[in-house]
Parts: structure tokens; sequence; C-alpha cells
């Protein structure tokens, strides 16, 4: 999921790119394609981790049965920014949150296999 999600966003952003810079902006053509493959390369980056981190988060949450309570509890956050609708995480609370929230369930996860 997360690579075909990142792959299609790099592709849609090296097309947006390309056409901006080229008809817009009336670049040549040999830099406009550096540039939008430059740009759908950072938008690739950034899109696969934020699918791996939201995928990550969920397979944790998932693996060990966690409620919106125990995730409010282990990240300090609003049991009201982990909302479960028909069994599924809804990550609403910001992305930027994200990191932080996928740090402390590998945390938490780590602790649980070293249990076992």
């Amino acid at each position: 999921f997360p690579i075909i999600y990142a792959i299609i966003s790099a592709i849609l952003t090296f097309i947006a790119v390309f056409f901006i810079l080229f008809n817009t902006f009336h670049i040549n053509l040999s830099f406009t394609i550096f540039g939008a493959a430059l740009i759908a390369v950072i938008s690739y980056v950034y899109s696969y981790f934020r699918a791996h981190a939201s995928a990550e988060i969920k397979r944790i949450v998932y693996q060990y049965g966690l409620n919106d309570a125990e995730l409010a509890k282990m990240t300090g956050l609003k049991k009201s920014d982990f909302p479960i609708y028909q069994d599924k995480l809804q990550l609403i609370l910001p992305k930027r949150m994200w990191p932080r929230v996928l740090h402390v369930l590998q945390e938490y996860e780590q602790k649980q296999q070293s249990k076992e």
C-alpha cells in the first residue's frame, strides 16, 4: 500500500509540476523535466513515509488490540484523537504527530515482544 500510494502521488506531482513549469513559467524542456522529477522524488518520499506510518500505527493497534483510551494514555493525547469506528482506527490527529505516536507504539511493541 505505501509504495503504490507513493508512486501515484509522484506521478501526479510530476505531471502537475511539469505543466506548471513548462506552460506557466516557459522554462525550457530539460530544466522542466529535471525540476518536475526532483519535486516528484520529494513527493514520493513524503507520501511513502506518511502511508508507511499510517499502516504501521494501525498494524500495532490491531495486533495488540489497543483501544482509544489505551492509546490516549500511552501517547498523552486526548481519547477523541483516536476514534475507532467499526473496529477500524481513524487517524484524525494531525500528520505531524504521527511520528510521535508511531515511536510510542513501537516502544510498546518492543516491550510486549520482550515479555514473550
